[in-house]
């Protein structure tokens, strides 16, 4: 038999002949133009024999469009000379080791333009074991290059992939038995047999390798396929002389006899058993939790769904936690996040092993965690898991030699009495979880439609509350401050409003707590800040005295490390020199951690501005603590104000205070003063400064520049001037 023939066998097991040009007309009908890679045979002499339609657009890409012979044609006729003795060396090698090779091409238009292919050659052999020519073919992989560059590691894995890849040619028939009439070398590798025991079953037929898991539904995919048209495409798993299992990808195409019916099978066959690995690695990353491993919210969710499909069919409840884990924030900002990450990894084993195998373990947020539990027979089995979950969480962790006690919060929402699906029994549970965290945490809660109803508006008053900055709703409002003997305008605080559009005016009291619990208020308190020093800085430039403005500062505001850095830039946007600025804490924040309080108020200081401590009388401050704060200002909380004339512990509180302020040598201010015998009290101990509505409501920035254009402070209807208030009522 000559180079210009390749062998194959009959029924009978005898050699049939078949030239070299015949194969190629069969090769280029029925595999190479059902490809969607460009594909090509060549003869043992490196011409091309034939060549599918994507090959030719590959050489019409090179040459910038025009049509291009490549019947007959050599690689020097259609590629620079470096590719094409790198192309005929590859053919060489393929042709010598009699089997297939991968190789790299890349390709240049006249603009300059790549196109990167990987190509993959597989010699044909003829009946005296010569090669009669080679079968290629050219995966376009420039955009997958490009996608792989921008992740490392995935670039490793998938050119490792690549770099491995084997490919089988194969001629079969579309039997059951996946009989084979050629196979290429490529099939050694692929397999570790010798491609001749498959040549007409003569040792092994090839489904005799298929995983028996994956044979049926193999076979059934490529009947599938062929019933629908010529191409097909499946992939399963081939077992290896040495017990190893690989993933092979199977894609060819049929010939059909006169009648329709598929009378040959071309195609090739490729492992891609890393690949696969990848794709299930990739399946496992996109389905959990990268850090602690356990599922995320979509398998979550689909967990549930098979769950509440499976009660439905066999009764049962299904139960549903969400579990938070109480003030873990302060792990993180005491031991670092390194420390929080090991703790989260942790907590969730712990979860996991107070579950059973088959019930499901989600990661949800930072600090929150899902639970499903499937057949769940009654509240007992889902009380008596929730208690595992808080004592498993409970029990103390050691990390970095240190230990680390934490609690958490479970909220349990379970089907069919809580909801009908996935979202709103996770939802429900996160209701019932929140509850539970109200009630000081460490425990368990079920839902109840009662507390739905206070989370559903807390989330409603959030969500807006996020948006509304951004659409203008907030609004600050000012206080005056007046000095006590004479009334004289001496600075205001800065209050917030929210003027929502269907809500109306939301009450400071609905909506600051809100933004206290869930971050919000730094937010919040930096936009305050800033737009108080902008309008007062407004005022001064219209030639207003102003005095200060008071802004108050949150306790997570004051907590914030970068306070100092942000206080000064919006000192140096606004232009407000720091004197007309006083910062406003709490006496109960003032007494947490008093050296770092300090610390923290002498940075402030440091900026030039005034600082108060708000609400005072209220916490437990000691006259050696309050000695130490760097303070200009102390507020008489509004509570002992409107005891003054009606409780005479009130008034001794207040008068104390008044007292203890001026042996500081601090000011003093009254706030919430009413009434006109709060406002002697107050004359009669020598309060310096008075803050409340017998003077002012808190007023916009407009009706303010009014006051100050009459120069006197309005009663709480903004039209009576101080002193006329004054002398009418004494």
């Amino acid at each position: 038999m000559t180079a210009s023939t390749t062998a194959t066998t009959t029924e009978a097991g005898l050699p049939l002949a078949v030239d070299m040009a015949s194969l190629a007309q069969l090769l280029s009908r029925s595999v190479l133009d059902g490809m969607p890679n460009p594909a090509w045979v060549k003869d043992a002499n490196h011409r091309y024999l034939a060549v599918n339609a994507a090959f030719r657009g590959m050489c019409e890409f090179q040459v910038g469009g025009a049509e291009v012979e490549v019947i007959d044609s050599t690689d020097f006729n259609l590629l620079p000379l470096e590719m094409a003795e790198q192309a005929l060396q590859e053919d060489l090698e393929v042709i010598a080791a009699q089997s297939a090779k991968r190789g790299r091409l890349v390709i240049f238009n006249t603009a300059g333009e790549a196109r990167q292919y990987d190509t993959y050659r597989v010699a044909l052999l003829d009946g005296a074991g010569g090669v009669a020519g080679t079968l290629g073919i050219a995966i376009d992989v420039t955009e997958f290059a490009a996608q792989l560059s921008q992740v490392k590691e995935n670039e490793r894995m998938l050119s490792t992939l690549v770099d491995r890849l084997p490919v089988a040619a194969y001629r079969r028939l579309p039997d059951a038995d996946w009989t084979m009439a050629f196979v290429s070398e490529g099939c050694r590798e692929l397999t570790g047999y010798d491609p001749s025991e498959f040549s007409a079953n003569a040792v092994r037929s090839w489904a005799s390798i298929i995983c028996a898991e994956d044979y049926v539904r193999a076979w059934h995919d490529v009947q599938d396929q062929l019933a629908n048209g010529n191409g097909y495409s499946v992939e399963y798993r081939v077992v290896a002389p040495d017990g190893d299992m690989r993933w092979v990808s199977e894609r060819g195409v049929a010939s059909r006899a006169a009648d329709g019916e598929v009378s040959t099978l071309v195609g090739v066959i490729m492992d891609f058993t890393e690949t696969r690995h990848y794709l299930d690695e990739m399946v496992h990353r996109e389905t959990h939790d990268t850090l602690t491993g356990v599922a995320n919210r979509p398998l979550l969710l689909d967990h549930l769904r098979h769950g509440i499909a499976y009660a439905k069919r066999y009764g049962g409840m299904v139960a549903t936690f969400v579990v938070n884990i109480d003030h873990f924030k302060y792990v993180n900002q005491s031991l670092g996040h390194d420390a929080g990450d090991e703790l989260l990894k942790g907590i969730a084993l712990r979860l996991r092993s107070a579950l059973r195998e088959h019930d499901t373990v989600a990661r949800l947020g930072a600090d929150s965690f899902a639970m499903t539990l499937i057949d769940n027979e009654n509240l007992g089995g889902a009380a008596q898991a929730m208690a595992r979950v808080l004592e498993s969480v409970r029990a103390p962790f050691v990390i970095n030699a240190q230990e680390i006690v934490v609690t958490c919060s479970v909220g349990c929402a379970l089907f069919p009495n809580d909801g009908p699906d996935p979202e709103t029994l996770l939802r429900r549970a996160d209701t019932a979880m929140r509850h539970a965290r109200s009630l000081g945490g460490d425990c368990y809660y079920f839902y109840s439609a009662d507390s739905d109803r206070r989370t559903e508006e807390r989330l409603y008053i959030e969500a807006n509350l996020r948006r509304a900055i951004e659409n203008g709703e907030l609004i600050v409002y000012y206080q005056p401050q007046v000095a006590a003997a004479d009334g004289r305008f001496i600075g205001m605080e800065a209050l917030v409003r929210w003027n929502h559009p269907e809500m109306g005016l939301v009450s400071p009291g609905r909506f600051i707590p809100v933004a206290e619990e869930s971050d919000l208020i730094v937010t919040l308190g930096g936009w305050i800040l800033e737009e108080a020093c902008r309008q007062t800085q407004v005022l001064i430039d219209e030639g207003f005295e102003v005095g200060h403005v008071a802004v108050n500062l949150s306790p997570r505001q004051f907590r914030d490390a970068n306070l100092i850095a942000k206080v000064g830039e919006i000192l140096a946007r606004t232009g407000l020199d720091p004197r007309h600025l006083e910062l406003e804490i709490t006496e109960s924040l003032a007494m947490k951690d008093v050296d770092a309080v300090v610390a923290k108020l002498k940075e402030l200081k440091s900026l030039g501005l005034l600082m108060a401590i708000d609400d005072f009388g209220t916490g437990y401050s000691s006259l050696s603590y309050l000695r130490r704060f760097p303070i200009d200002r102390l507020k008489i909380d509004q509570s002992f104000t409107r005891e003054v004339s009606t409780s005479s512990d009130g008034a001794a509180i207040a008068r104390a205070v008044i007292q203890l302020g001026h042996a500081l040598d601090l000011r003093v201010i009254a706030e919430g003063v009413e009434s006109v015998g709060q406002l002697d009290f107050m004359r009669e101990n020598e309060c310096d400064e008075i803050q409340g509505y017998l003077f002012s409501k808190p007023v916009d920035a407009g009706t303010l520049r009014q006051l100050l254009q009459a120069r006197a402070t309005p009663d709480a209807s903004g039209s009576v001037l101080y002193a006329t208030r004054v002398r009418r009522e004494t």
